[in-house]
């Protein structure tokens, strides 16, 4: 699996987190947790659910993606192939004003997945290219950039714009237990916070967030496939200075301090990761596992100091 790492062009994320301020506004900022009901009535976009077993809607959603323009699905079997084989969670479909979600994602989860495809809506050149494509006219490069763009646009609407970023800032030291008590204020996990945390960096902070397995037990994080890594972002500032550092190299410094427990804070170390030049810099780690995965925190603390014995 790739790192991650990628930013969006700029210019799309000042597009993104304006037509996102619009929103709140309409709204009147709202406190949080956003209600994302009250958003998808705003945008007038209606919200169902599917189950993989209901052949007969699988059906219906097909039939409407067609009507819509988008060949990828032609019946509900490959609709059914699409829900169970390749993962899919939501979907859009622009000419219709309709999101469908599956009825099985968990609730919290839920937030991110429909604060995503309402994303998609919201960014026009998404929506415009979703209203007539099919699978051969959307690249792969193409899909990663609309779903990374999804993605932060999901993040910005459900931690409400800078509203999380302000109150974020009040805590003075990185705490598993903080993170925790201020995504619930905003109706999020802690791995959506997580993303956040990073994202939400000074922009002169090197920070980065990763989801991974346990270095000491299997079965956990399925979404890393075969790897070790599902998820591996950085904050503008640890990007830029640190495009060398990848996924696998962050995995072995956990090696070094992750506890043998299976839940919970799993430890803390002092880390060294060298940036592009080759300076090398510490940086303060932290772990924790929610039962499923095991999730990463590590920000800049300054220069290696070197000790040099006699």
């Amino acid at each position: 699996m790739p790192d991650n790492r990628q930013l969006i062009e700029l210019y799309a994320a000042k597009d993104i987190d304006e037509s996102v301020a619009r929103i709140l506004r309409d709204l009147g900022n709202p406190e949080p947790p956003l209600r994302l009901e009250d958003v998808c009535e705003l945008l007038k976009l209606d919200l169902s659910y599917y189950s993989k077993s209901d052949l007969d809607l699988l059906d219906e959603i097909s039939h409407r993606t067609v009507m819509a323009g988008n060949t990828i699905l032609t019946n509900a079997k490959r609709m059914w192939d699409v829900v169970t084989k390749a993962g899919l969670r939501g979907l859009l479909i622009p000419s219709q004003r309709q999101i469908f979600i599956d009825d099985k994602v968990p609730t919290l989860k839920e937030r991110f997945l429909i604060g995503h495809e309402i994303a998609h809506d919201f960014i026009e050149w998404h929506r415009d290219l979703m209203m007539g494509d099919n699978e051969h006219s959307i690249s792969p490069q193409c899909h990663h950039t609309m779903e990374a763009e999804a993605n932060y646009g999901s993040r910005r609407l459900i931690f409400l714009g800078d509203r999380f970023a302000d109150e974020w800032r009040d805590q003075s030291t990185f705490d598993w237990k903080k993170a925790a008590a201020v995504g619930k204020v905003f109706g999020n996990t802690i791995t959506t916070t997580l993303w956040e945390i990073v994202n939400s960096c000074p922009s002169n902070l090197p920070a980065l967030g990763m989801i991974s397995v346990h270095p000491h037990h299997p079965g956990f994080c399925s979404r890393a496939g075969n790897g070790n890594v599902a998820y591996f972002f950085g904050s503008d500032a640890f990007n830029n200075q640190f495009a060398n550092v990848g996924k696998e190299d962050v995995f072995r410094e956990l090696r070094q301090y992750v506890e043998f427990k299976k839940r919970g804070p799993l430890g803390e170390g002092v880390q060294v990761l060298s940036d592009v030049n080759g300076e090398p810099f510490e940086f303060q780690f932290s772990t924790f596992c929610n039962g499923y995965d095991v999730l990463t925190y590590a920000e800049m603390i300054g220069p290696h100091r070197r000790v040099i014995g006699f």
